[in-house]
């Protein structure tokens, strides 16, 4: 018990005189230059969200993103709207190949099991119904706008 009690009692003795060492590092001449560039890496954290604000007003750049036909399960999922003549990215994470094809003509994609491809949204604004012509019971909506 006794040598217990003369740890516990040591422990915080000991964290004062670390915290102490630690503050007297930073008072000598070496660890400035350390604490100073920890200081400068320290605004790079801000830069990045100013960065991060910087693409946000960016509409074409978030437009990109979400351009995304994606293919799992044998389902579509689809933006929610693309803009007339963005660049579609279809994602197949089937073992499958898929099409995603226009029921009234004007796009039809063949997309490999696993595989990427890409394709160009009408240039009209519309509602365009598709079908993976292999899977008839593949069906979904891509609303251009």
């Amino acid at each position: 018990m006794t040598r217990k009690i003369t740890l516990i009692a040591l422990v915080p003795v000991l964290a004062l005189g670390l915290a102490a060492c630690g503050s007297s590092n930073s008072d000598s001449a070496s660890s400035p230059s350390t604490s100073s560039t920890s200081m400068s890496s320290m605004p790079m954290p801000s830069e990045t969200p100013s960065s991060k604000a910087a693409e946000s007003p960016s509409s074409s750049a978030s437009d990109a993103a979400s351009a995304v036909i994606t293919i799992t399960d044998f389902k579509f999922k689809v933006p929610a709207s693309v803009a007339p003549g963005a660049t579609i990215t279809i994602k197949n994470g089937d073992s499958q190949a898929h099409t995603v094809t226009s029921k009234s003509g004007g796009f039809d994609v063949k997309i490999d099991p696993n595989g990427t491809a890409t394709m160009k949204a009408p240039d009209k604004a519309g509602s365009f119904d598709f079908v993976c012509t292999f899977h008839a019971d593949m069906s979904s909506t891509l609303v251009v706008k």
